[in-house]
């Protein structure tokens, strides 16, 4: 029978066996990527296979307009979906009933429906923390419902609400095999969302499978700039709720 002390020695090489894997995928990323990152891989489209040079211009665009669209979609039914949830329903079986399911559409590809489920149950969490106090307070200054969510209930959870919003994003922007299914991608420039769209993390996964060393050194530049990206976004998330709801953070 091991004792407590024994169980946390075990948890702890356990997790820092996990943090030394993870570590030697980022090193490996960072080498690779930093060595090919060069200004023609942001202001280039693709060269024909088999030619040096040329760059990823189309999925950068592509990415960020795919990206743009899951947001500007997912977000606003998310926060209120988590509003009608946190403010109206609360304590009903359907606020229990769509909490639920929010929480199985989480483990969907979010590319396919949106941002909406992360941003609905941090929305919901969020604004479920607001002491019920603040309200009353509103309430007995003549407030009506609506504006005391937008101007008292919003502006106490808006750390916590932002923070959901950018982990979503996070989530969204690393999605790879669903757009195989959903932009196609596409090895030209193309802005137009009713046609093939490219997208860096496709484009990550055919260059990886290629032959040519150019398309690996991209593969690589992309794969970098990706996780630079998640890695920002993600620290930004947790450096603003803990700014907010804990101690504040120091660098």
């Amino acid at each position: 029978m091991m004792t407590r002390e024994q169980v946390r020695k075990l948890k702890s090489v356990i997790a820092l066996a996990f943090c030394t894997l993870a570590a030697f995928f980022l090193g490996d990323v960072l080498i690779h990527g930093i060595g090919a990152l060069n200004p023609s891989l942001f202001t280039n489209d693709p060269v024909p296979p088999g030619i040096e040079g040329g760059g990823l211009r189309n999925a950068f665009v592509g990415h960020l307009i795919i990206t743009s669209f899951a947001t500007l979609i997912g977000v606003p039914v998310g926060v209120l979906g988590g509003t009608f949830l946190a403010e109206y329903a609360r304590g009903r079986k359907i606020a229990r009933v769509i909490s639920v399911l929010s929480d199985i559409m989480v483990s969907v590809p979010s590319i396919v429906i949106g941002t909406f489920p992360v941003v609905l149950r941090t929305t919901e969490d969020m604004l479920s923390l607001v002491p019920w106090t603040l309200r009353e307070a509103a309430f007995a200054l003549g407030a009506p419902y609506y504006k005391v969510i937008i101007h008292v209930v919003y502006r106490a959870a808006a750390a916590g609400i932002l923070t959901g919003i950018l982990l979503s994003i996070a989530r969204v922007v690393g999605e790879t095999a669903p757009l195989l299914f959903t932009s196609f991608n596409n090895s030209f420039f193309s802005a137009n969302m009713n046609e093939p769209v490219s997208s860096l993390t496709v484009t990550i996964f055919q260059y990886a499978m290629g032959p040519y060393g150019s398309w690996h050194s991209q593969a690589w530049a992309a794969s970098l700039m990706i996780t630079v990206f998640i890695l920002v976004l993600t620290v930004l998330g947790r450096f603003i709720l803990r700014w907010r709801y804990g101690k504040r953070p120091t660098i």
